[in-house]
C-alpha cells in the first residue's frame, strides 16, 4: 500500500509540471502571435500612409499641372498681321527692314528677315559688356581693375571718357562699362575689345548662341535678327549675373528708340546708328514681358518708326488690337527736338572704328 501511495504521489506530481509547461508555452505562443499581428498591422500602416502619400503626390502633380499647363511655343499672328501692315504703309522689305519679337510668358513670336546680316553698330556694345559680367563673376576680373587706355583706342562720339582720361591711363573698368551701354561711349568700347583683342572678342561673342556664324562675323561688325534675339534670350535667363548690364541698358538714350511712345514702362534697350544703318533692340517689361528688336537701313526718320513699331507691338499683345498708326509720330516737337539733335551727332560719328567695320 505504501509504495502504491508513493507512485500516485508522483504521478500526480509529474502532471502537475507538465500542466505548467503547457500554459507557459501557451503564453509564448500567445505572445509571438501579438508580435506578428502587431508587425502585420504596423507594416499595413506603412503600406497604406506610403499609398495615401503616393496618391497626394499624383494629385499634387495633376493639380498642378491643371494650374500650370504646359505652353507650346506658337507664332502670333496678330503681331505678323501688324508688322505685315507696317511694312506695306511705309515701304519696308527684306533690303532695309529686320525685326524679331517674342512675349515671354505666352512663349508667342514673330520673326522677320532673321537670316540677313546687316551692319551692327553700337548694338554689339551689349555682348561685348556680358563678356566682361562673365570674367567679373568667374573671378577673373574686379569691377574696380583698371585697364590701359591706348591712344587708337580712341574714337569720336557720346560718353565722357576721351574726356575724363587721357591715352596712357588706367581706368577703372566699372567705369568703362557704365560708360559702353549707358553713353554708347565708343572710346570705352574699343578698350573693352582691345583688352581682349578683337578676334578673341569676336570668337567669345559666339557663346551666346547656337547659331553658325559666317566668316565675316569675326572679321567685322555685322550681325542678325537670330543673334540679337538669342542674346537677349541669354541675358534675359541669367538676369541675376547682369543685373548691373540690364540698370545701364535702362538707364541708356532715355526719351528715343523703343522708350519713346513707352515712358509707362522700364525698358532695357540698346541702340546703334552708323552709316544709314539704325537700330534698336531690348527687354520692354510691360504686362507681360518682350523681347523686342527692330533695325532699319537707309530709312528716313528711322528712329521715330522704331519707336512706334515699339508701340503698337506692345499694344497689340496687350490689347490684341493690331490697328496701324501713322509711322513718324513726335508727340511733342519742342521736347524731341534735343533728342533728334543728338541722333543726329551719333549717327554721323559713331562707329568711325570697331563699329564702321
Amino acid at each position: 500500500m505504501g509504495k502504491k501511495g508513493k507512485h500516485a504521489k508522483e504521478k500526480e506530481k509529474k502532471i502537475k509540471i507538465n500542466y505548467k509547461s503547457l500554459i507557459i508555452l501557451f503564453s509564448v505562443l500567445i505572445i509571438i502571435a501579438g508580435i506578428i499581428l502587431y508587425r502585420n498591422i504596423v507594416n499595413k500602416n506603412q503600406n497604406t500612409n506610403k499609398e495615401s502619400e503616393e496618391k497626394m503626390e499624383e494629385v499634387s502633380m495633376e493639380t498642378a499641372s491643371m494650374e500650370e499647363p504646359v505652353i507650346e511655343e506658337t507664332v502670333d499672328t496678330n503681331i505678323e498681321k501688324l508688322i505685315n501692315e507696317i511694312m506695306i504703309k511705309n515701304n519696308l522689305n527684306e533690303n532695309n527692314f529686320f525685326f524679331f519679337y517674342y512675349n515671354i510668358e505666352e512663349k508667342k513670336y514673330y520673326f522677320y528677315n532673321e537670316n540677313a546680316y546687316f551692319t551692327a553698330a553700337s548694338t554689339i556694345k551689349v555682348p561685348v559688356a556680358m563678356l566682361y559680367y562673365d570674367k567679373i563673376q568667374e573671378g577673373e576680373l574686379t569691377l574696380s581693375d583698371t585697364l590701359l587706355y591706348h591712344s587708337d583706342d580712341y574714337e569720336a562720339g557720346g560718353g565722357r571718357t576721351a574726356t575724363d582720361y587721357s591715352p596712357g591711363e588706367k581706368i577703372p573698368l566699372s567705369y568703362l562699362l557704365e560708360q559702353t551701354i549707358v553713353n554708347s561711349d565708343n572710346t570705352a568700347l574699343n578698350i573693352l575689345i582691345n583688352n581682349i583683342g578683337y578676334q578673341d572678342c569676336k570668337e567669345q561673342l559666339t557663346q551666346y548662341t547656337d547659331m553658325e556664324l559666317p566668316e565675316e562675323f569675326y572679321t567685322s561688325n555685322i550681325a542678325n535678327v537670330s543673334y540679337y534675339y538669342d542674346i537677349l534670350q541669354y541675358l534675359y535667363q541669367n538676369a541675376d549675373k547682369y543685373s548691373e548690364l540690364i540698370s545701364y541698358m535702362k538707364r541708356s538714350s532715355g526719351g528715343i528708340y523703343l522708350k519713346a511712345n513707352l515712358p509707362q514702362y522700364e525698358v532695357a534697350h540698346k541702340y546703334g546708328s552708323y552709316d544709314g544703318y539704325v537700330h534698336d533692340y531690348g527687354i520692354i517689361y510691360g504686362k507681360n514681358t518682350y523681347l523686342l528688336g527692330v533695325f532699319t537701313k537707309d530709312i528716313e526718320n528711322a528712329s521715330d518708326l522704331i519707336a512706334n513699331i515699339g508701340k503698337q507691338v506692345v499694344e497689340c499683345a496687350e490689347t490684341e488690337d493690331s490697328t496701324v498708326e501713322e509711322t513718324n509720330i513726335v508727340n511733342d516737337v519742342e521736347t524731341n527736338q534735343t533728342n533728334a539733335i543728338n541722333e543726329t551727332n551719333e549717327t554721323e560719328i559713331e562707329g568711325a572704328n570697331v563699329t564702321s567695320e
